[in-house]
């Protein structure tokens, strides 16, 4: 499995993991909350039913009193209490039927039972009040109101025990899932150092690991020890670049080989060795830019046509980043020579990296910015591109170069302008903007070697000339496209060039 695709599904993982704890943490804390309301309106109906209790107690004492000393003012806690009662068995029914229903029957045989002692009550006040205190006492004798008021006590009794139990039982709920809750909360983060660390551990192994020891061994090469091995280890993306810088060495060894063995048959100068060891690095830099297959409607093409005498500073790359993205780079190094050549190769491969992780283009440039300073003390201008094959989008960055051309097939041009400075040991920073390239459209990317190309009467190539060329030329394969530009240049300045000249054309079919 490629090294990208490991990273997703690792941070598939990462974010699963995340999800769960929070959705384990929302349920608790959820549940913790109901528990919590559940208590306190247990609570609430506890103190209701003491409070209607009270009353009762208060109407009772009141009708007492009135039935022994016949004063009016007695019947005054006697009325208070029953408006209280009033409210209160309001209250509690509808908060019993809410949190406690299985309560609800108690309920109601304290409101039957307290009905039917006021009843009893209010008789005994009546008769007090028309027919005098012996008559009342005598009902009072009968026990009839007594008896009342002893069931309503006892059901009171009843229901306050019911409540006192479910108060108890949701106590015990509450202080559960509050535990459960500051548990989930302590483990979560040491869970999520575990992972963390487990994921650590496979990043070290996958990327990190092969790579400090393809590190090690560059730099033993780099030191002069040929024959030690670049080691091919880790992801598959990661072993495959350590297969490539293997084959570079290896590559570097015969040339190194075959400049030996010229320089023992020919004698050749110090000079000539070294331009011997240039062409050797020109011929790697050609190889890594071999265009693969592009995909169904899409055609590319390029050419790089150095300055005589010397290894050329431009360099270009055209590859598949995904399978429906295509990423163009094209550089162009200030200079000539093997440093130049060097630094070229280096900076594509950044790009190509950054591409394939993948960073936008302006955030590929700033990476490569980032290392120019370790590299040679050089500027260089670049365009990046990232283009969707099946959409036509094209997120591009351009650092300096010559504006790219975007052909219609209608004869419609658009020069895509600068988004940045040119890349040098100086802070900056590049945007990414954002292009269509249209069925039957082509995207001329080039550097400045063609369009400042002279003729013998020193008059410049220029840009309106290769994009009249670039807007009348067909589409359907970038190969002649790229040709016929070529072939008109040459006869434009069939001299020497003074500068190399490199030019990417992708081309996307028209439809029938």
């Amino acid at each position: 499995m490629v090294l990208r695709r490991r990273l997703i599904l690792l941070a598939g993982a990462i974010v699963a993991v995340l999800l769960a704890f929070a959705a384990a943490a929302a349920s608790m804390s959820s549940a913790r909350e109901r528990a919590s309301r559940s208590e306190v309106a247990v609570s609430v109906a506890v103190e209701q039913t003491l409070q209607l209790a009270g009353a009762y107690k208060d109407m009772e004492t009141g009708q007492r009193g009135f039935i022994i000393g016949g004063s009016e003012g007695f019947l005054d806690p006697y009325r208070t209490g029953g408006r209280n009662i009033d409210r209160l068995q309001t209250l509690l029914l509808a908060n019993i039927r809410r949190t406690s229903p299985r309560s609800v029957p108690r309920l109601e045989a304290v409101i039957a039972n307290g009905g039917a002692w006021r009843a009893v009550a209010a008789q005994e006040i009546l008769i007090r009040r028309t027919r005098g205190k012996a008559a009342a006492e005598s009902l009072i004798g009968g026990q009839v109101g007594k008896a009342k008021f002893d069931a309503l006590r006892a059901s009171l009794a009843l229901m306050t025990t019911r409540l006192n139990q479910q108060l108890t039982v949701e106590r015990a709920t509450h202080e559960r899932r509050a535990k459960q809750l500051s548990t989930l909360i302590f483990a979560m983060p040491v869970a999520v150092i575990v992972f963390l660390f487990a994921c650590a551990a496979l990043l070290n192994r996958w990327v990190l690991a092969p790579i400090a020891a393809m590190v090690r061994a560059v730099s033993e090469v780099s030191s002069g020890h040929l024959s030690t091995a670049v080691p091919q280890d880790g992801a598959p993306d990661i072993a495959e670049l350590g297969q490539r810088v293997d084959a570079m060495r290896l590559a570097i060894v015969g040339r190194l080989q075959e400049a030996a063995d010229a320089r023992e048959v020919a004698q050749r100068s110090r000079k000539a060795i070294e331009q011997n060891t240039i062409l050797a690095l020109q011929l790697r830099a050609e190889l890594a830019s071999e265009l693969g297959v592009m995909p169904t409607g899409w055609t590319a093409a390029a050419d790089l046509l150095p300055a005589e005498g010397w290894v050329a500073g431009d360099c270009y790359d055209v590859t598949l980043v995904s399978p429906h993205v295509l990423g163009l780079i094209v550089i162009d190094i200030a200079g000539h020579g093997a440093e130049q050549a060097i630094m070229a190769l280096k900076s594509k491969e950044i790009l190509r990296a950054a591409l394939r992780v993948p960073l936008p283009p302006g955030e590929a440039l700033a990476l490569l910015a980032e290392q120019v300073s370790d590299m040679a003390p050089s500027f260089l201008t670049a365009f990046v591109a990232l283009i969707d094959t099946v959409s036509g989008r094209c997120r591009y960055a351009n650092a300096g170069h010559p504006p790219p051309l975007l052909a219609h097939h209608k004869g419609d041009l658009v020069e895509l302008p600068l988004t940045g400075p040119i890349l040098g040991a100086f802070t900056a920073t590049w945007r990414t903007e954002e292009v269509a390239i249209p069925p039957g459209g082509k995207l001329a990317v080039y550097t400045d070697g063609l369009n400042e190309a002279r003729n013998s009467a020193d008059e410049f190539y220029g840009m309106e000339r290769l994009a009249a060329l670039v807007i009348t030329l067909p589409c359907e394969d970038a190969g002649p496209v790229i040709k016929a530009c070529f072939d008109d240049l040459h006869a434009f300045s069939p001299a020497r060039l003074v500068d190399d000249v490199t030019m990417v054309l992708i081309c996307r079919a028209c439809p029938e």
